[in-house]
């Protein structure tokens, strides 16, 4: 039997912060705006400022579209480390770090956030070695993509997606094991992992294991309530806390998060219907 003693309860707290904090603040920017204007969701939907990720959101080629996207970006990353062409790959994550921080910075504090989103951009960079400071950035970076990509999707091309890339990751941790050769040769040198302390040990949380579900929760949002949207939100972190307690023992162990988080949302997407 698993035991959670009080050494690796901080670590599932933060672990459920980090979640929260980036569930809440897309929902929240996806929802509203700066002074009460109107959110991510409209001003993509209503032909803003941000454009949709893809040309027809309710079409569920739409989702394969953006499945392909990934499984192209991850090719090229693999490519990439293996012949290791580290500035390069900095060079393209840091700029999407900071694509996200700007529409997350923008969505809650308008043009003004979009201008502070340099500075605090720069100084994250300056201390990249801080795990703390990392963190932070992903936590406001995550929203903005999550966010973006949730509003370009209507429910049912965004269930497809959530789906099929849950099956992908069981495929690429168990079965080819890609993402843990992704995994390994980011630890300690790419943003692409949350690092949350277990006692002597990092856990590492991967940017797509949060970003997947915002863009889930931002789709319900879209389509549905809030309160919908919040109980699917809710229902990816029980997911997440599932997962933690599996693995909280255990050294060495490599197991994909967006298959439990995904059982989670759609439990919670379903209580949420029945509210």
């Amino acid at each position: 039997m698993h035991k959670l003693d009080a050494g690796h309860l901080k670590p599932l707290l933060i672990a459920a912060a980090i979640y929260l904090l980036v569930q809440g603040i897309g929902l929240y920017i996806s929802r509203t705006g700066p002074d009460g204007s109107r959110g991510i969701i409209d001003n993509v939907k209503e032909g803003g400022d941000l454009q949709p990720v893809v040309d027809n959101p309710g079409d569920v080629t739409s989702s394969l579209q953006i499945f392909a996207y990934v499984l192209a970006s991850t090719a090229a990353l693999l490519v990439l480390m293996k012949y290791k062409f580290n500035q390069v790959i900095k060079l393209i994550i840091y700029l999407g770090l900071f694509a996200g921080l700007d529409i997350t910075l923008w969505g809650l504090l308008g043009a003004a956030g979009a201008l502070l989103a340099i500075p605090v951009f720069i100084i994250a960079y300056w201390k990249r070695h801080n795990l703390t400071v990392m963190n932070a950035l992903l936590i406001l970076s995550l929203p903005g993509i999550g966010s973006w990509m949730g509003a370009s999707l209507a429910f049912v091309p965004s269930l497809v997606l959530l789906i099929g890339l849950s099956c992908y990751d069981l495929v690429a941790v168990f079965g080819t094991k890609h993402m843990v050769t992704l995994a390994e040769g980011a630890k300690g040198k790419l943003p692409l992992m949350f690092g949350i302390p277990v006692g002597e040990r990092i856990l590492g949380l991967g940017t797509g294991d949060l970003a997947i579900p915002l863009v889930f929760s931002v789709s319900v949002l879209r389509d549905y309530t809030v309160t919908q949207a919040a109980a699917t939100s809710l229902g990816g972190l029980l997911g997440l806390a599932a997962l933690f307690f599996y693995i909280i023992n255990k050294k060495d162990v490599v197991l994909p998060a967006l298959p439990p988080i995904t059982l989670g949302l759609l439990l919670g997407f379903g209580l949420g219907m029945i509210i």
